[in-house]
């Protein structure tokens, strides 16, 4: 029994093995292509964008707790100075402006982020929008020191809170 594997079976399984392995490579990349797909669609098509304003807020809200945000709070809705949601993480506490918005985001909105970080005496400024940011909107945030977080970086944190 031994002789035959050793001299016939031994033989046939590799050069099976050699001739059906770059089938077996083809099959897992389209597996995983086909996950990948998917997984782009179904973030592509995100529940965010059906929301509106105020449901926004408690989503991002949500998504910060799970993060791993603390003191996560969403500000009263009129009255707010600009800021929707206080957060801290790291020591570091945050004044969010979250936008809604299907156009892009102007200037109007780094403004109230930066004042309502001031009125609340956060230390950074937060925009986060499931939209994107015009150029000059863009440029001043970078000027005054307001973190701009657009679509892909709200797609990030999502991706990253999923469990």
């Amino acid at each position: 029994m031994r002789l035959f594997y050793y001299t016939v079976a031994a033989p046939v399984l590799f050069i099976l093995r050699l001739i059906f392995w770059p089938f077996k490579m083809l099959f897992r990349f389209i597996c995983w292509f086909h996950r990948w797909r998917k997984e782009r669609r179904r973030l592509r098509r995100a529940d965010f964008d059906e929301m509106d304003g105020w449901e926004f807020e408690e989503y991002v809200a949500k998504l910060l707790v799970r993060d791993g945000w603390n003191h996560v709070e969403v500000t009263r809705g009129s009255g707010d100075q600009g800021v929707d949601i206080l957060a801290q993480k790291d020591g570091v506490s945050y004044a969010i402006q979250c936008k809604h918005y299907a156009g892009k985001i102007p200037n109007k909105a780094v403004q109230e982020a930066y004042a309502g970080a001031e009125f609340y005496g956060c230390d950074v400024p937060v925009v986060l929008t499931n939209s994107y940011f015009s150029p000059s909107a863009l440029e001043l945030g970078d000027e005054i020191g307001v973190e701009l977080m657009d679509r892909d970086e709200l797609l990030r944190l999502v991706r990253r809170t999923r469990w």
